[in-house]
């Protein structure tokens, strides 16, 4: 029925995974947990292989870190049953319905999305508030919202495919990189005519990153995304992502928001890191760095 997978990188999932295998035993389906360590570091290692003292639960060691797509299609390669459930491993379970709400959607030509959310409180860490300030305004969304547009709002996070459409679609493993491998997916899921729902059972993201930490990871998905447009041809990167969107429109100022990023850029960053990040300011400092590692002067 069920074949619940999970790429592990540096974080400590024993909690998740024993409220996901407390789930599916409850729903009384045929199920496996299968987890795959992409080289984290020895401590993490010795914390998550504790999980194979549960019945139906593989923990796999890789020795090298092979990426965010090549561990998905590896997981996907090692399942036995036809639904594939994949999530993060820096998630909560937000209901005790999780795994049974996904059981009674699963359909063999539609693939479904769960959503994400976050802690109401704010973060006790001030150092970690960007991550979450962002993560609840642009991130949280109901699946009505997501639903207008389903393959734009595909997110790898959490969802359930069947083993016969991933196979069809697979993640680009030269994408290996932080950033956009859900993004290409979810229009290749398009171009195939495969159909995304998207329904209310998020996962909480509590893998937060500190303010800095979150600043670099972003400018890390802008440089794959630089890679993208650069050297793929996916004409609807232009229409799903507000980002290049913006960048296309202020192609005959570039040289003028160059300067602005070149002038500000720290000062935005001081921003950031305070205790109150303007998403605004935020959202002019991603550009203005797209164009300023962008060396083509036009793109389709």
């Amino acid at each position: 029925m069920l074949s619940i997978l999970i790429p592990i990188y540096n974080f400590d999932i024993r909690k998740f995974i024993k409220e996901l295998h407390i789930q599916a035993v409850n729903e009384k389906i045929e199920f496996e947990i299968i987890l795959a360590d992409d080289a984290s570091d020895i401590n993490f290692r010795e914390l998550n292989k504790e999980t194979e003292t549960l019945r139906f639960v593989k923990y796999i060691q890789l020795n090298d870190n092979i990426g965010r797509s090549a561990i998905r299609n590896y997981l996907a390669e090692q399942a036995q049953f036809n639904y594939l459930l994949f999530a993060d491993c820096d998630s909560e379970i937000s209901n005790k319905n999780y795994i049974k709400n996904y059981i009674q959607d699963c359909k063999e030509d539609v693939v479904i999305c769960g959503g994400r959310t976050y802690k109401k409180n704010k973060p006790f860490c001030n150092l970690e508030y960007l991550r979450w300030y962002y993560g609840t305004k642009r991130e949280v969304k109901n699946a009505s919202d997501r639903n207008q547009f389903p393959n734009r709002s595909f997110m790898t996070n959490n969802y359930v495919i069947s083993k016969s459409i991933h196979n069809s679609v697979k993640f680009d493993e030269k994408i290996s990189e932080y950033g956009h491998e859900d993004t290409l997916f979810g229009i290749e899921l398009k171009r195939k005519g495969i159909s995304i729902k998207h329904i209310n059972n998020p996962l909480i993201h509590i893998g937060l990153e500190e303010n800095k930490h979150f600043i670099s990871k972003t400018r890390k998905g802008i440089d794959n995304l630089n890679y993208l447009i650069s050297n793929y041809e996916y004409p609807e990167l232009f229409e799903d992502i507000k980002l290049l969107k913006v960048y296309k429109r202020t192609q005959g100022i570039s040289f003028i928001i160059k300067l602005y990023f070149l002038f500000f850029q720290k000062i935005t960053e001081i921003n950031l890191c305070g205790s109150m990040p303007s998403l605004k300011l935020f959202d002019l400092y991603k550009l203005g760095y797209l164009h300023s590692i962008n060396k083509k002067k036009n793109h389709k």
